[in-house]
């Protein structure tokens, strides 16, 4: 049997990174760990190297693209593309998936660190056989979105080939705004997060959709590995980056490697599995019983999610008449601003963070008179308090405006 490690990679942290590996033989045995990438020298020697970078610096989506030609595809990918990225699409380096009708998978990334990742690994002589981003490898879809939930940030995933990234503080933010893009809900939500996480037990509290939540051990690496072989694979080794040495027909051995790890991982949580199936029919008597209780006190509710929370927001809206709802929200004030931010061309939006009622935008414009133009349409909008600093370049200038609302 073919032996295989698996890095979690995030550009800049070679000092500690999570790895997962699969032994060979007619006893095979798996290690998840962290270590140097000093340390995966010795580790990754005789294995196929599988290298999973953290999607905060990869995108990936779904583009449209209604030829089935693979080089007309290759054409218009970037393009296709170019309003979702950051960067430019001569900087990007674009890796298409197996297409489903007119869909088809990509995942971007800027060239220079896909180059600087391969050199990297090279200089401790490991060769890597495929580059992917670990959103591919998070299950999700249209019905059921995932989000996987660290000490840091936060992966959304929207889609088979839709992903979504942002920092933990501001995930109920950022969902609310996806739902709010979406005319369709999804059916569910699953939810992982590391165990002992208190507060991420109680995160999506507020979520008027089903939470199916799982806890993960020690590392996100274990949701990764068990659906790396569900997920289509994209490797980002394709085209220019394409690998010499052997065949990159990697997703044959997943099949027993997964299977191996979904045992491993059943084995961690088979004590929580057997508590489960002995309280089921407990639970559903009384399920019955409060979603009874509920149709009694709310006849006009369709969905029995986040019953107790419901009730308890209706029972303040009947005690102080009602309730006019936060006017100072990321999407109240995003409602008021966007028309003017949207109007011209000669701004772009870096990066827009919200916290404590206020929203920060980072621009960039070719002069200053730019963005005073768009700082005064801003501050003559009803309700909105505008504050403006700027920083003066050789062909730009970088500004940050500071929306907030009065009163």
């Amino acid at each position: 049997m073919s032996e295989f490690l698996i890095v979690h990679y995030k550009p800049g942290q070679q000092s500690s990174m999570q790895y997962w590996v699969m032994g060979g033989g007619q006893h095979p045995s798996i290690t998840l760990g962290h270590g140097s990438l000093e340390d995966l020298q010795a580790i990754a020697r005789g294995k196929k190297v599988t290298i999973l970078i953290d999607a905060h610096y990869t995108t990936l989506e779904s583009v449209n693209i209604p030829s089935k030609n693979r080089s007309k595809q290759l054409q218009a990918i970037p393009y296709a593309m170019e309003d979702s990225l950051a960067e430019d699409i001569e900087d990007t380096h674009f890796a298409p998936g197996r297409a489903d009708e007119s869909k088809v998978p990509v995942i971007a990334i800027k060239r220079k660190l896909l180059q600087q990742t391969l050199d990297i690994f090279k200089q401790q002589q490991i060769h890597v056989d495929t580059i992917t981003a670990d959103s591919v490898a998070l299950p999700g879809s249209s019905k059921q979105w995932c989000i996987l939930l660290d000490e840091d940030s936060a992966l959304i995933k929207t889609g088979e080939s839709q992903a979504h990234c942002c920092d933990r503080q501001n995930l109920v933010v950022i969902l609310q705004a996806l739902l709010y893009q979406n005319l369709t809900a999804p059916d569910s939500i699953r939810y992982y997060y590391k165990e002992n996480d208190t507060e991420a037990e109680s995160l999506l509290a507020d979520i008027d959709i089903t939470v199916n939540a799982q806890s993960y051990k020690n590392h996100a690496l274990e949701i990764f590995v068990v659906n790396l072989n569900q997920s289509q694979p994209i490797n980002l080794l394709q085209g220019e980056f394409a690998q010499k040495r052997g065949d990159n027909t990697w997703l044959q051995p997943w099949k027993s490697v997964a299977a191996v790890a979904s045992i491993w991982i059943i084995l961690q949580l088979g004590y929580d599995s057997m508590l489960a199936s002995q309280l089921e029919v407990k639970n559903q008597l009384l399920s019955k019983q409060i979603e009874k209780e509920f149709k009694r006190a709310m006849p006009g509710a369709k969905k029995m999610t986040n019953m107790k929370k419901r009730v308890e927001r209706r029972l303040n809206e009947l005690k102080f008449g009602g309730s006019a709802g936060n006017k100072n929200g990321f999407l109240q004030i995003l409602s008021k601003v966007s028309p003017v931010l949207s109007e011209s061309d000669r701004h772009k939006i870096k990066a827009a963070v919200y916290r404590n009622n206020y929203i920060d935008i980072d621009l960039t414009a070719k002069s200053l008179q730019d963005i005073e133009k768009i700082k005064d349409k801003l501050a003559s909008i009803p309700g909105i308090k505008t504050v403006l600093s700027t920083t003066v370049e050789k062909d730009s200038v970088s500004g940050r405006l500071r929306l907030e609302a009065k009163g």
